[in-house]
């Protein structure tokens, strides 16, 4: 490549804009949805053209299997098709007819979050985050993920640092309604003030002799592996569940792993 360049096919066309492309929609079962603008077969779905008009489009279980294409401006077009009752068009919709249904803004709409209205001047902002080695905290029992990534320091920058005397590699204490977690710090410019962000990759309390330093209950196991003995680290990382509080967003139903506010202290 250094020689030579990076190939391309200089005739080759654009693949962008695919779902611009008109589609014809006279085939037989074909039918209009005038409320979400889809063409879909009322017979791939399975049912009775009379069902298909009573139902509608999002109302028969297996028409979205059946989208044939979405009604822009008077043409038929391949577009994308709707995949959840959420998604009314297709489209980029920026209004929701189903959360406006379930009392929720029906546009997007910035709602704040209740705990981080009411932080303290001495509280931080609890944040979680990934790497490429690890997948979620479920592969710290590989001897060679957690040889290269076997510890997870609390991420802190510099000024807010400063502010409680803490300094790189320094031992600290999060702490919250919930508990507390001792880890140590990695003071950094990547991360902004006000913030405190720790893996939740690492820190597992039985993992296996290469995930958490202690051996497997069962017999054999990770201890029995003839490249225990070469196990040159003895750091395990330190886990941040135990003091993120099990609570879901109101809308998505998903857990709120970015909202925990906390306090931090130098050991």
């Amino acid at each position: 490549m250094k020689k030579h360049g990076v190939w391309h096919d200089k005739n080759a066309k654009p693949n962008f804009g695919f779902y611009e492309a008109k589609v014809d929609v006279s085939g037989d079962g074909v039918i209009l949805d005038e409320k979400t603008g889809v063409y879909w077969n009322y017979k791939k779905a399975g049912v009775s053209k009379a069902e298909a008009k009573s139902k509608g489009y999002l109302g028969v279980e297996g028409a979205k299997k059946a989208y044939v294409a979405q009604n822009i401006e008077g043409t038929p077009r391949k577009a994308y098709p709707p995949n959840t009752s959420f998604i009314k068009s297709g489209l980029l919709d920026f209004y929701s007819d189903n959360f406006a249904s379930k009392g929720f803004p029906a546009f997007p709409t910035y709602t704040p979050i209740p705990e981080h209205q009411k932080m303290g001047k001495d509280d931080l902002h609890l944040t979680t985050y990934k790497v490429a080695v690890h997948t979620h905290s479920r592969t710290a029992h590989c001897k060679w993920l957690s040889e290269i990534k076997h510890d997870n320091p609390a991420w802190i920058n510099a000024k807010t640092a400063a502010a409680r005397g803490i300094k790189d590699g320094d031992t600290i204490k999060v702490s919250n309604e919930l508990g507390e977690i001792t880890t140590t710090a990695h003071v950094t410019e990547g991360i902004i003030p006000g913030i405190i962000a720790i893996s939740h990759h690492l820190g597992r309390q039985h993992s296996g002799i290469y995930g958490s330093g202690k051996r497997s209950p069962t017999p054999g196991g990770a201890a029995a592996d003839p490249d225990a003995k070469n196990m040159w680290w003895n750091k395990h990382g330190t886990h941040p569940n135990s003091i993120i509080p099990n609570s879901s967003d109101p809308i998505s139903g998903g857990q709120r792993w970015m909202d925990t506010v906390v306090r931090v202290a130098k050991v």
